[in-house]
């Protein structure tokens, strides 16, 4: 609670020293000499006068030059005792300076470590979905992709020997093939995420090369304009191709399906020599993700898409960090999203090179 303000006698006192600490000591003694000699004048004269009507010069002298010599000898115990009150307020304030430093010190060291910490669970929390997913995915997973192989061959077979249907049965087979093709997708990711992620089998791989083996794959709309601006000079990258592949073609399938009504995909690099890093950019118009989802993008089971599992971000970021590399992500929401993959681009510092295996 704030401190109520002096009032009376103590709070006129207060403010009278604080006035006096902020005059120099030559003021100090000036003003407290100026007021001895002044009144010690208007006593004498008051005095004088009273006694016998008249002036007398002696008495006035007397009067001013005794309280002049006393007035130095208080005016010097006063400015000491000045000195020191000033010594000790600056004292504490110096006191209160640093405890406030330190405070300020100790709430950021807080913060980072509460950060650090938040961070740790994070990948905690991720590590046991993709233990728990593993427990399942090698029998349901490989138990379902038979039945559907099975299933997408017979429409297969269908389509050949019906090609000459009604125009209702080649639609309602197109849906079955789409709905196996959906549902193998989801077994392909449940697979990816919980199996054990190899050691990448590094190689020095140009960009522009590894984006556009990557594009081949894509299934781009003709709404969608893909532009890439990854310039000549840039330097090769030392990854697994076939993991980075995997990394891109989630990326690029992600900005292609938020893009509905088409738009611009960018795909970008830019060099950092003194890190000796390649940063790649994928870049959508789509229609963003929230703040709050953000943070979760990268988790397993976590998605914002119908009919999805939200295994293939997961996937991306085990296969990032085991050639690694890291993986981030900045959006607007209703003005797309760009994803930034970092990557190592010194052949010789294989220090940087880490391979992040996820136990399962």
């Amino acid at each position: 609670m704030p401190e109520n303000p002096p009032c009376g006698l103590s709070g006129t006192l207060k403010r009278l020293v604080d006035a006096l600490l902020r005059l120099s000591t030559l003021q100090v003694a000036g003003l407290f000499l100026a007021v001895a000699v002044i009144m010690a004048m208007m006593i004498a004269l008051t005095i004088d006068f009273l006694w016998d009507g008249r002036f007398n010069a002696e008495l006035e002298f007397a009067g001013v030059v005794t309280p002049f010599l006393d007035g130095l000898l208080i005016v010097g115990l006063l400015v000491t005792l000045l000195g020191e009150l000033r010594k000790e307020v600056e004292q504490r304030q110096a006191a209160e300076n640093a405890i406030r430093l330190l405070n300020e010190g100790l709430e950021i060291k807080i913060r980072e470590r509460t950060q650090q910490l938040l961070e740790v669970q994070d990948e905690l929390v991720r590590k046991e979905k993709l233990v728990l997913l593993g427990q399942v995915a090698d029998t349901v997973g490989h138990e379902l992709r038979n039945p559907l192989g099975v299933m997408n061959n017979a429409v297969y077979f269908l389509q050949i020997v019906l090609a000459d249907a009604d125009e209702t049965t080649r639609e309602y087979l197109g849906i079955i093939k789409d709905e196996i093709a959906d549902a193998e997708r989801i077994v392909s990711d449940l697979l990816d995420a919980a199996a054990r992620t190899k050691p990448p089998q590094l190689e020095m791989v140009e960009v522009s090369a590894l984006i556009e083996q990557t594009l081949g794959k894509c299934d781009v709309p003709s709404t969608v304009t893909v532009r890439m601006n990854i310039p000549a000079t840039l330097p090769a990258i030392r990854v697994d191709p076939g993991q980075m592949q995997q990394v891109f073609w989630n990326l690029i399938t992600n900005g292609l399906e938020a893009m509905v009504d088409g738009g611009m995909l960018e795909i970008s690099a830019d060099e950092d020599q003194a890190a000796k890093t390649v940063t790649v950019s994928i870049k959508d118009s789509g229609r963003g993700i929230g703040p709050e989802d953000q943070a979760k993008l990268f988790q397993p089971m976590f998605t914002t898409k119908a009919r999805r599992v939200g295994l293939g971000l997961a996937v991306v970021k085990n296969l990032t960090q085991a050639n690694g590399g890291s993986v981030g992500v900045e959006s607007v929401p209703g003005k797309g999203s760009t994803f930034f993959v970092v990557l190592t681009s010194d052949e010789g510092d294989n220090g940087m090179i880490h391979h992040a295996i996820v136990n399962k």
